[in-house]
């Protein structure tokens, strides 16, 4: 009889109900929203883009290698989230910095480059102010940080860096490399792995490096087995 009470078809029904209801409330939901937010940024990222002519599509190109990048050192989903949302917006920033500027064909002026250097101050601070954003701020204020200390705002190095922001000044550099920009061509493919390895150390973290260099091997894998 006890036996019967557990396994009435009543009680299944209203288990599975439940169930139901957990799953759509706590998996679901969450995917929808993530999905709606990652899209929500995604356009957002392209509006900024058709400002800078040349880096439309930057954003997602560098978001898919990033999240690779991510998956490759086996970094906690929560990491995956944010590093994929920074990316998207790594250049917001850029929406405050002139148009004459953003697509110079020539050399930049010491004075323009200081206020190209801005868009990650303006970046970090525009997701500061968003509460579901505000984990992120570090990585965009910092992704030209350098290994080595060279780079800007805070002249960070090494571990002082956040991820993320390691992270996507890997793939950020190397998307803008083989892609053709006002003031440059774009480079081949080889020679771009030549540049990303060589500043491994200085510009870049090795252990990045290393994992991007892996997915990049494994793309190229995937598209021969294809």
């Amino acid at each position: 009889m006890g036996s019967g009470f557990l396994f009435s078809p009543a009680l299944v029904v209203s288990a599975l109900v439940t169930l139901a209801v957990l799953c759509y409330t706590y998996i679901y939901l969450p995917k929808q929203m993530r999905r709606a937010y990652s899209q929500s940024l995604v356009t957002l990222a392209r509006a900024v883009e058709t400002k800078d002519v040349g880096s439309v599509g930057h954003g997602e190109r560098v978001a898919e290698y990033a999240v690779s990048v991510v998956d490759e050192m086996r970094l906690p989903k929560g990491e995956r989230t944010k590093i994929e949302y920074a990316t998207y917006l790594q250049d917001i920033g850029n929406a405050r910095v002139p148009h004459s500027i953003l697509n110079k064909a020539g050399d930049l002026t010491d004075e323009e480059f200081e206020v190209i250097r801005t868009h990650v101050m303006i970046g970090a601070e525009v997701v500061e102010n968003v509460k579901f954003l505000h984990d992120i701020s570090p990585i965009i204020r910092h992704h030209h940080e350098a290994w080595d200390g060279s780079g800007y705002p805070g002249g960070l190095s090494g571990d002082k860096i956040p991820l993320g922001a390691r992270i996507i000044a890997v793939c950020m550099a190397y998307d803008a490399m083989v892609h053709e920009r006002p003031f440059r061509e774009a480079k081949d493919e080889d020679e771009a792995i030549r540049e990303i390895r060589a500043g491994a150390g200085k510009s870049y973290d090795p252990a990045v490096v290393d994992a991007f260099l892996q997915v990049l091997k494994n793309k190229h894998r995937g598209k021969a087995e294809a």
